[in-house]
């Protein structure tokens, strides 16, 4: 690619840019500048068209729950792949898609600013042990768990199924691959371990949600259990 000044100006290589995003679905990076109460609002992004004519992306949320997003202000955009950024204000945003202008140029991040980048707090085992009220079991073939999600009015969601990372009466843990997919203070309900069903309710709240260490694209939903 064409730089100057760690910069991509080179009309013809922006838009091809976007069209191998588009092709090949690779997710990447969006944050909206101002902090909501004091938080980093960050999530994936994919695009799915792109429009030349009217020198336009529309890009999806990767998370199923759509945009966490609701003001139509600036924005970054960062792949985390090919350390490339910039910074833009959607013409138009809803929970669905965010219409995004294509940027006349786009920066190429370097090594030094990439090593103080952590727009998801990184897991750390160790850190947290101690606050446990029992050891968590990781286990040692690939498991998953069987949840769903506690709506309003006491519904449940359609139940959802992810990779067991550790369990243990008081809590336990399973991967996402968009940390926006829970939030803080969401509460779930376990309904089975692999195909088995569980002999009790096992009713708990998000209290953390963290990037694998060893991983950058996997997250680590961490519950505590009420009952």
């Amino acid at each position: 690619m064409s730089e100057k000044n760690d910069q991509i100006n080179d009309e013809f290589e922006i838009h091809s840019f976007f069209r191998v995003l588009n092709q090949t679905r690779e997710k990447f990076w969006l944050w909206q500048k101002q902090l909501e109460n004091g938080k980093r609002l960050v999530q994936y992004g994919v695009v799915k068209k792109v429009d030349l004519l009217k020198n336009i992306i529309y890009v999806a949320p990767f998370s199923s729950k759509g945009y966490k997003f609701e003001k139509i202000e600036e924005y970054f955009f960062y792949d985390s792949v090919k350390s490339l950024a910039f910074k833009f204000k959607p013409r138009e945003l809803s929970k669905e898609m965010m219409i995004v202008p294509i940027p006349k140029s786009i920066h190429k991040l370097t090594k030094d600013f990439l090593k103080n980048v952590e727009l998801v707090e990184k897991e750390d085992e160790g850190k947290f042990k101690h606050l446990r009220g029992a050891p968590r079991v990781q286990p040692k073939s690939q498991q998953f768990v069987t949840l769903k999600r506690t709506l309003q009015d006491s519904e449940y969601s359609p139940a959802e199924v992810f990779d067991l990372f550790d369990i243990s009466q008081g809590g336990m843990g399973f991967g996402v691959e968009d940390p926006s997919e829970f939030e803080i203070g969401d509460e779930i309900e376990v309904t089975c371990i692999n195909d088995k069903e569980v002999p009790k309710p096992m009713v708990g709240e998000v209290v953390s949600i963290r990037q694998q260490e060893d991983d950058d694209n996997c997250f680590k939903v961490g519950i505590k259990f009420s009952t």
